[in-house]
């Protein structure tokens, strides 16, 4: 039951967690009163008032805390910021705060369809249209299709098709398509380059169970504007 409970409370909002933990606490002491079993409780929580106190002081600091640490790791909000990658057939996009990856058709069979009005069999309707006209496309969809509904879906899929660990073809990045993929606006220094490659890698990255072609994209992005700025 405890464990239950501790996993429930992690999932929970992190400025709701302590109100909820202070609930359950207090449930705990009114169970511990019914059955008679209070006194004894009462030597053991005045033993921890003291240690209590220095926690609850420190509750009010955890925004803080969360701040400096973000400040340290790179990993400081986005302040809304979205990746965008386009190809013949698709456009996509990337929330860099929640990690959401979302897209539409733009042309062809489904075209100005949301990906995520569609069915499965409705998308793998697309991937075989992609398969024949465009690898971009394809390589995009599939990596959608793991990233939203897991790979079981290649069961039974042609396995002669391009892996979606298969770098595109069609690799030329402009100027505006990189900034476009690393959510930058035109100009970006250095620094800011390399934190919203950072950031969007530690969201994507194949070893974390992220998008392969999205992190081959997000990789050439940050490639082709640092070697602008070494210009």
């Amino acid at each position: 039951m405890a464990l239950l409970l501790f996993k429930w409370i992690k999932h929970q909002p992190a400025n709701k967690r302590w109100q909820y933990m202070m609930i359950i606490v207090g449930v705990a002491l009114l169970g511990l009163v019914a059955v008679g079993k209070l006194p004894l409780l009462f030597a053991l929580f005045g033993a921890l008032i003291p240690a209590l106190q220095r926690i609850l002081g420190l509750v009010g600091y955890l925004p803080i805390l969360q701040r400096m640490t973000n400040a340290f790791t790179g990993n400081k909000p986005s302040n809304g910021q979205r990746s965008q990658v386009e190809t013949d057939y698709l456009q996509m996009e990337l929330d860099h705060d929640s990690g959401k990856l979302s897209g539409s058709v733009k042309i062809g069979l489904l075209s100005g369809r949301n990906l995520d009005e569609l069915t499965i069999n409705e998308l793998l309707k697309l991937r075989e249209l992609y398969q024949q006209n465009d690898q971009d496309s394809q390589l995009l969809l599939e990596n959608y299709l793991d990233r939203i509904h897991g790979t079981d879906w290649r069961n039974g899929q042609d396995s002669s098709s391009h892996s979606s660990n298969s770098t595109s073809q069609h690799s030329d990045l402009t100027e505006q398509e990189a900034y476009a993929i690393l959510g930058l606006e035109p100009g970006a220094d250095k620094k800011t380059i390399i934190s919203a490659h950072k950031r969007l890698m530690q969201k994507l990255h194949p070893d974390r169970g992220g998008s392969s072609y999205l992190a081959i994209k997000i990789n050439q992005a940050k490639d082709l504007l640092i070697n602008q700025h070494s210009d």
